[in-house]
């Protein structure tokens, strides 16, 4: 079940898909189509977990501000804007747990208008801009798949066991569970499809 991230008094202020001419420049890889749900909020409220997984991402991103990505199976939600994080990398969370407050942060916004923008990605596919779809709160999320097939893909980074943990269970002694899946793998060539399992 897809919880909502913010207090019901918050409304929503641009939603997926839609075109604010003032803000199509940050979502031209989406041809200016908007690639989450934005809530309008004062800096400083608290955000909360969709649903429950593992924190993989915890950084500051130059368009997205300080952001937090929680992943379950094969989606990932982002949470982003935030003015500050109250979960750590690797951690597990729960459906309405605190992760972060909301701000105005990073490159993507606008002066005046703080708010969280919450995105959901389905990240077994092969672009981005395949991997963004609508969240529908307050029902289960038809994408969802408890584990993943991910094609091993060295071009940018060379991927190790170790990467991979990290990446995917927010902690790289995971790398012994994911081998452990895929036991029968001696490297990770390019195109090779491994299984990514679940962060439990």
């Amino acid at each position: 079940m897809l919880v909502r991230p913010v207090d019901s008094k918050f409304k929503v202020w641009q939603g997926f898909g839609d075109i604010r001419p003032e803000t199509t420049w940050a979502y031209a890889e989406f041809g200016g189509q908007h690639s989450g749900v934005d809530f309008y909020m004062p800096a400083g409220n608290e955000v909360r977990c969709s649903f429950e997984g593992v924190v993989v991402r915890r950084e500051f991103h130059k368009g997205m501000g300080n952001v937090v990505g929680v992943r379950n199976g094969n989606i990932v939600a982002l949470y982003a804007h935030l003015s500050g994080f109250k979960i750590n990398f690797g951690e597990i969370v729960g459906a309405g747990d605190p992760i972060g407050l909301s701000g105005n942060t990073g490159a993507a916004t606008l002066p005046d208008v703080p708010h969280l923008h919450f995105e959901l990605r389905n990240i077994t596919k092969p672009s981005l801009k395949e991997m963004v779809f609508e969240p529908v709160f307050g029902k289960p999320i038809k994408q969802w798949r408890d584990t993943f097939t991910y094609q091993i893909n060295n071009q940018n980074t060379v991927k190790t066991w170790r990467f991979l943990a990290l990446r995917y269970l927010g902690d790289e002694d995971g790398w012994i569970k994911i081998k452990g899946v895929n036991s029968q793998l001696k490297k990770l060539k390019d195109g090779t499809k491994i299984v990514i399992p679940n962060y439990v």
